[in-house]
């Protein structure tokens, strides 16, 4: 039996993707020697059908209808007649889109997602090459103090000493150990990251707390004084302005420390804290089982107790007032926030935070930590409405880092992730997917050359290095999937270090410091050059964005905008040349913009393990 829905087609569904409420869609399947087809839609459980028509195509059948006002997800599928059976249509059992299937119960449906867009991301960021930093590790400054160290903490006294974790017997970090990074270590490195390329800084938590990852909030007004204090941010924010760098805060407001002015378990803050008594203004923040030790906590540490972010005052304090944390950092010259654990903040508290974001900054940028495709989200039962319009302009595109650090191992195919890529093409709206946070390595997951080099899960994760051969392996595979992050759709993310050669294992070992002095200058140079590309091409911050299907091992996709038109390819084999005819291009010249010199089209060669990206003259 011949059914064809192709969601990633204009001949079945125009227009693509997500798209503004109220909006008109046409939607056509094709069918042979069918009697009736219904077009089923899902919105909000309410259930509405509509009859297709013959259309003026041989064989196909259409409807056009307006979307619904409102936000949200509209899932749809089709049920259709043929003689005396009755039979559905949706997607591969996935959900993924594109091409589906022939069922004959209710059958996994098709997503349309509906948002309001009166909002845009700003071009500061959506044309912007980001770095994150680690602030405790990426460099020491000038202003370096001992005396700014507390009691149980660890000062390390080599900067390249492996970072640790100094657990009691119960498995609590008795000692927290630094390394002494400070906002002045990276105003000094300011002309490095610009030879980069960079234009946007996200720094990890800068906020006064014990840990050195700073997740565990003590003070959200207060900077860290072993980072400094408010005249060197002062001094970091002047010197970001006068090289175009944009800064982009963390803000951890699903749950504070509990050494912190709010809880204040230790008694180390002046005040009452709500772990010493329900007379504390912050009482109301927590949530107690058995006062004082019994209380919710962010993944059962109680290091970290949960905030109820749907109390009043504590919105009040963060956003909502005049002088709250997120308006007072922002008037410091912060232009952006990326909110930790976004799927555990409720939606409201989103909206409510980018609503103040907006009226301190309307060029402001909110992002969001989410780990799976944000647009259909489902977090304690409820689906989220991230891409609303409301709320984020961006999330963490952990999807890109997994589909292509699996593809360049060779543990799936181009064309698998291509699907997964084409998922959240669809899914997301234009402004988000063009504003994915697209990240290679972060602080929560294996340094990417340690991953691409295949080491040894059974080593000592502390102490293990790759050796020659693997990191030439790691090396030349970070190449490509670098060059691949800066041409694709989404703003690069850099993670301080991985430009540099540092490796390492799981949280610590993925934390380690810079390595100034011992850098690897080749991959240097290839970041420098990369950047470049990325920066002085428009296309790659702004064109669209077409795959197209060849082999397994070769992943190919054009970008373009009015001006120009690239053609990126990619073959992740360690041994196999691979060849690819444009089916439109191959009498057209092209020029190699890694070397700056004419490549023929017909066909392009693609070395083992290498790339090529290709501007053509049209």
């Amino acid at each position: 039996m011949n059914f064809i829905h192709n969601s990633w087609d204009l001949k079945c569904r125009d227009p693509f993707g997500a798209l503004p409420m109220g909006s008109l869609i046409t939607l056509r399947i094709y069918g042979q020697n069918l009697s009736s087809v219904q077009l089923r839609t899902l919105f909000n459980e309410n259930e509405i059908f509509y009859s297709m028509s013959p259309s003026t195509s041989l064989n196909m059948w259409e409807v056009t209808f307006k979307i619904p006002d409102s936000t949200g997800i509209l899932w749809y599928d089709f049920k259709f007649e043929t003689g005396s059976d009755t039979f559905t249509y949706g997607t591969k059992g996935n959900r993924i889109g594109g091409d589906g299937q022939i069922y004959k119960d209710i059958p996994p449906s098709y997503q349309i997602t509906i948002y309001e867009s009166k909002r845009t991301t700003p071009k500061w960021y959506k044309q912007g090459i980001m770095y994150q930093i680690f602030p405790d590790r990426f460099n020491r400054g000038s202003d370096f103090n001992l005396d700014h160290f507390p009691a149980k903490t660890i000062l390390h006294p080599q900067w390249s000493d492996p970072p640790h974790y100094y657990k009691d017997t119960t498995g609590h970090i008795e000692y927290w150990d630094f390394f002494g990074g400070t906002l002045s270590g990276i105003t000094e490195k300011l002309d490095y990251l610009k030879s980069l390329n960079v234009s946007i800084i996200y720094l990890n938590p800068i906020f006064k707390s014990k840990s050195n990852h700073r997740y565990d909030t003590g003070d959200y007004m207060s900077i860290e004084p072993i980072l400094g204090n408010m005249d060197n941010f002062e001094t970091l924010m002047e010197e970001c302005e006068k090289r175009d760098i944009y800064i982009i805060l963390d803000g951890v407001f699903n749950h504070t420390g509990d050494d912190s002015i709010y809880f204040n378990r230790y008694g180390h803050y002046p005040g009452l804290g709500a772990y010493q008594s329900p007379e504390s203004p912050y009482y109301d923040w927590y949530s107690f089982s058995h006062y004082p030790n019994d209380y919710a906590c962010w993944w059962g540490i109680d290091a970290m107790p949960n905030i109820n972010e749907l109390n009043q005052d504590f919105q009040s304090f963060i956003f909502k007032n005049h002088n709250s944390v997120i308006r007072h950092w922002m008037r410091a010259g912060v232009s952006g926030w990326r909110l930790d654990v976004a799927d555990e903040l409720p939606d409201s508290f989103i909206e409510g935070l980018k609503t103040a974001m907006l009226e301190e900054n309307s060029e402001s940028v909110l992002i969001g930590e989410v780990w799976e495709d944000a647009s259909r989200k489902v977090a304690y039962n409820q689906l989220r409405t991230y891409f609303s319009g409301f709320e984020l302009d961006a999330v963490m595109n952990y999807p890109f880092r997994e589909t292509f650090i699996s593809f360049v191992m060779g543990t799936i195919s181009a064309r698998i992730a291509t699907l997964t890529m084409m998922s959240l093409y669809e899914n997301y709206p234009r402004e988000q997917f063009m504003g994915n946070m697209n990240l290679i390595g972060s602080h929560d997951r294996c340094r990417v050359l340690t991953v691409l080099g295949e080491a040894d899960e059974h080593s000592n994760h502390e102490r293990y290095r790759l050796n020659n051969d693997q990191y030439h392996l790691a090396q030349k595979r970070l190449k490509l999937l670098s060059l691949l992050q800066m041409t694709f759709p989404g703003v690069p993310c850099i993670y301080y270090g991985d430009e540099a050669g540092v490796q390492g294992f799981e949280d610590p070992y993925n934390r380690g410091t810079y390595p100034w002095g011992k850098e690897d200058e080749e991959l240097i140079g290839w970041y420098k050059k990369i950047t470049e590309i990325r920066a002085n091409n428009s296309v790659f911050q702004d064109g669209s964005w077409k795959p197209y299907e060849s082999s397994d091992d070769l992943f190919v996709f054009e970008r373009r905008n009015e001006d120009t038109c690239c053609l990126c390819l990619f073959n992740r084999s360690l041994k196999a040349v691979h060849l690819f005819q444009h089916p439109i291009f191959s009498e057209c010249e092209g020029i190699n913009l890694l070397t700056d010199k004419p490549i023929p089209l017909n066909p392009v060669v693609i070395e083992p393990l290498s790339y090529q990206i290709i501007s053509i003259n049209l």
